[in-house]
This record gives C-alpha cells, sequence and structure tokens, in this order.
C-alpha cells in the first residue's frame, strides 16, 4: 500500500508514465481470459501436450492466440481480445511434428467468449477438455495450426502448486510493482498463482500469504523465513495488484478450491497484508461458498485499509484511466460495500492486527502506520466481526518484519 502513497503524485506528474497506464488499462478494457482444464494432465516425461484459441473464417482455420504447452496439472490460461468468437482445443503431439494427427489424443469447443477482465461483473471461463482419440479425422489426417496472431492476445501463466523461492527474478518487488502499474502485462509471464515453498505434505497446515498494492512475495521474507515450519508449509498466493479485487479475489478462491481437491487437505489458514485483506476475505467466501464447506477457519488481516483509502480516491478523480485497484480500494466502494456486507462464513474466525506508529502526517490528517489510517485499519463494520484487535507501533511495511508480530500469527493460528 505505500507504493500506492509514493507513486501516485510521481504519476499524476509524469505524461510519459500516464500515457503507458493509460494505454495498459485501455488494452485491459478490450481483453479478456479464460482457464482451460485439459484431463487427463499431462505426464512430465510424456510427449507434450499444446493448447490454443482460434478464430475460424468461411469455414477453416483463420488464426490463432496463446498457443502453449499444458502443464502438468492440466491448466492453461488464455488472454484474449472480447469482441472475437473462439474455439479452444488441446491436443498430445506424439509423433512431434507440430500438429494435431488422426488418431493422437485432442479435444475442443466451439463458439467461446472470454469473461472481461475490468468488469467485476463477469464470471470466470472454464473450459473444460477431455482428451480422446475417437475423432472422426480420417487416418492420415494431419491439422496444421493456424498463424499466430499476437494482436489476438496471447497465454496466461497460470501456477497452482508450484515449487518456487521468493528470490526468483518473477518475485521481486520490481515485478510486484509492474503489476499494480502493469497487471496485463504481468498476465503474460508465469507469475500468476499458489505457489508452494517447499514439497506438499500433508502433515502440516498449509498457510497462504497474500501481499498487498504493488507488493510482492518478498515482502513476507521475514515471516516466511522464521514461522513454524514443523507445524506448518507455507505458500503464497503471486497476483497483479493492479487488476480490480474481484478478479484476484477469484483467482485466489479458484486456486484454493482446486489445490484442496487435488492434495486433499481438511484446512488451510490465510495470512493477508494489507489490500491482500481485502482480497483474502472475499476470496475466503467465494472459496467457502464455492466447496460447500469451510475449509479456511482461520484469517489474519495485517494493516488493511478495511475503511479505504484516499489516495486511491485522489487517482480517481485525476486520472480518466486510472489503476483498476483503485475503483475498489477507494472509500465506499461497491468492493468495500459488498464485504461490510457479507460476514465471513460461519467457522472463520479473524484476527486485525494493525501498526500506529505515526500521529499525523500531510496527507494523512489522523493517526496512522505512516500509509494508512488508524481509523481505516481499524474500522468498525469489520473489526466488530473480529476475534481481537491488536495494535503495534510499526510502520506499514516494518510490521512484516517484527519478532512479536511473527509470534502473534504463530499463536492465533495453533489457538484451539
Amino acid at each position: 500500500m505505500s507504493r500506492l502513497i509514493c507513486l501516485l503524485p510521481f504519476f499524476l506528474l509524469s505524461s510519459c508514465n500516464l500515457l503507458g497506464l493509460k494505454r495498459q488499462v485501455e488494452k485491459m478494457e478490450g481483453s479478456g481470459s479464460l482457464l482451460v482444464r485439459v484431463s487427463p494432465p499431462p505426464a512430465a516425461d510424456a510427449a507434450p501436450t499444446y493448447a490454443l484459441a482460434w478464430r475460424m473464417e468461411n469455414g477453416a482455420p483463420r488464426d490463432s492466440a496463446g498457443f502453449q504447452r499444458v502443464r502438468p496439472d492440466g491448466l492453461a490460461g488464455f488472454r484474449l481480445k472480447l469482441d472475437e468468437v473462439y474455439r479452444v482445443g488441446a491436443f498430445t503431439d506424439e509423433n512431434r511434428n507440430g500438429g494435431a494427427d488422426a488418431g493422437e489424443p485432442l479435444d475442443f469447443v466451439k463458439d467461446v467468449r472470454p469473461f472481461a477482465l475490468t468488469d467485476p461483473g463477469a464470471r470466470p471461463l472454464k473450459v473444460e477438455l477431455r482428451l480422446r482419440r475417437d475423432h472422426v479425422f480420417p487416418a492420415g489426417t494431419v491439422l496444421k495450426l493456424p498463424k499466430e496472431n499476437k494482436a489476438l492476445g496471447g497465454r496466461i501463466g497460470v501456477a497452482v502448486g508450484e515449487i518456487a523461492s521468493i528470490d526468483e527474478p518473477r518475485f521481486t518487488a520490481k515485478k510486484g510493482s509492474g503489476g499494480l502499474w502493469r497487471p496485463l502485462d504481468f498476465l503474460g509471464g508465469d507469475n500468476l498463482g499458489i505457489f508452494f515453498t517447499e514439497p506438499y505434505d500433508p502433515k502440516r497446515i498449509p498457510v497462504v500469504f497474500v501481499y498487498g498494492i504493488g507488493g510482492s512475495p518478498q515482502d513476507w521474507r521475514y515471516l516466511l523465513k522464521n514461522f513454524d515450519h514443523k507445524r506448518y508449509q507455507c505458500w503464497f498466493y503471486n497476483y497483479p495488484s493492479g487488476m480490480r479485487l474481484e478478479r484476484a479475489a477469484l483467482s485466489l478462491a479458484n486456486g484454493l478450491r482446486l489445490l484442496k481437491r487435488e492434495r486433499g487437505f481438511a484446512k488451510c489458514y490465510v495470512v493477508a497484508h494489507s489490500m491482500g485483506g481485502l482480497v483474502s476475505r472475499r476470496a475466503i467466501d467465494l472459496a467457502v461458498t464455492g466447496e460447500g464447506t469451510n475449509f479456511i477457519p482461520k484469517f489474519v488481516s495485517i494493516s488493511t485499509p478495511w475503511g479505504g483509502h484516499k489516495a486511491a480516491e485522489s487517482g480517481l478523480r485525476h486520472l480518466k484511466k486510472p489503476v483498476p485497484a483503485w475503483i475498489d480500494v477507494a472509500p465506499n466502494s461497491d468492493y468495500l460495500q459488498s464485504l461490510y456486507a457479507a460476514p465471513l462464513p460461519v467457522g472463520t474466525r479473524h484476527w486485525m492486527l494493525y501498526g500506529h506508529k505515526t500521529k499525523r502526517l500531510p496527507w494523512l490528517k489522523g493517526e496512522n502506520d505512516g500509509v494508512v489510517l488508524v481509523e481505516s485499519e481499524t474500522d468498525l463494520r469489520i473489526k466488530r466481526h473480529v476475534i481481537a484487535a491488536s495494535g503495534y507501533h510499526f510502520h506499514h511495511e516494518e510490521i512484516l518484519f517484527q519478532d512479536t508480530v511473527l509470534r502473534k500469527v504463530e499463536a492465533v493460528l495453533a489457538a484451539p
């Protein structure tokens, strides 16, 4: 969240950066996305399975977008132009000739339209493909891939359970800042999803860490290094924080649901910082409701602007094409109102931690943590539902590197 405060004046004054942000948002407004799940998922040492989306013209393939190798978990993601209709398919290239041959496993669906990236009300589209050999193509037929047209869009790299280190270049603070100001570009890499910091262990409880606006997984460096690894296994959610929060929450919720089904864990916990708390609270509701069982019984938020932030409101006033997330972080936004109106699922307990280091700053008229007003961190519309609220004399980001905060988080997660 501090990056929101520090960078907003700079971007308001820089015509070059304003133009870049404007172009990014305009491109997003014309873009949609969809998730493909291929079954059976490809084995890591088997022939490659590919997925692509293409347009038809006069009964023949015209061009394609997002050609990609399907991950071992069977997932593939696409970013596509909204004003087009696609066919989406996948095939296993057993003879490795770059085309789909008669008799090779394949499947496709017609008349697919992606859901809008900037529309918080659009529901995500998930295409299920089941590869099979019993197609009607004559023996010897080779279905050549249509030419790629990058103007149509591209792939979205989606990870669900990939083992990774926060020291990797894709998880740096610079990449996190890019996810704020250029969220569409962020989606083009292998960045989005829930990552494991070590191999899955069914004997330990998963704890998912969610950073805030402009943040990165490296914000959690101290907690991830010093957490109780005998009791817990640490995961982290990496996402473009400039996106609309409903989209970020849906992605997190879907990832948690998929991991629960694949790994079979009975419960997991969520720990979130700053705007990550706004994302996580909605994601918990979506995940639990979607599964029909409460598998997320504990939630810890740290320095979350539950009452919104006026810097986001200022950005909306000054820019015709603001960062999309600002729409939801602004005080009294529709997104925030939806959080106030919908309590957490029955059985989910929430602990609120917050900072209060600075009493007055030129841009924050009241007690604050250097970035967020305490009044927002402890907004009564949320606070009245928490188990406990604990204040600490630390700055907004400093709070994540304190032993007292670490021990508090561990204590509430270990409590019966």
